[in-house]
């Protein structure tokens, strides 16, 4: 899974594997929809994504994200290399968002056009 900051909305897809590469949106994060419109069945598995299972969207002042996340997974010779493994980190680290940029997607939180226009 991929969250950007772009969109409050997008969950995003993304694999990478050599030379083959696909991002795709795959519709939105559960957060974002009214818990009514969740499939019974599958509420308890919705909210073990959480970070806060008591997250209600919409609460600017709330850290809480819901199901909003980075998932990442390294496969391939070498990884375990702990030189590795810390150049990568460093470098993803990198794309996180600075405090300020963090309190200005937080600020457009519910205004998808402004998100985008600041996050370009």
């Amino acid at each position: 899974f991929l969250w950007c900051a772009d969109s409050n909305i997008k969950a995003l897809y993304w694999s990478h594997a050599g030379a083959s590469f696909d991002m795709q949106c795959i519709g939105r994060w559960w957060t974002t929809l009214p818990r009514s419109q969740w499939p019974e069945e599958a509420v308890s598995t919705i909210l073990s994504d959480f970070d806060n299972p008591n997250h209600q969207e919409g609460d600017i002042e709330s850290e809480c994200v819901g199901d909003r996340r980075q998932e990442i997974v390294f496969i391939g010779p070498g990884i375990a290399n702990r030189v590795k493994q810390v150049a990568i980190r460093e470098s993803l680290d990198q794309c996180l968002l600075t405090d300020d940029e963090w309190d200005n997607f937080r600020t457009n939180i519910n205004d998808e056009h402004a998100l985008c226009k600041v996050f370009p």
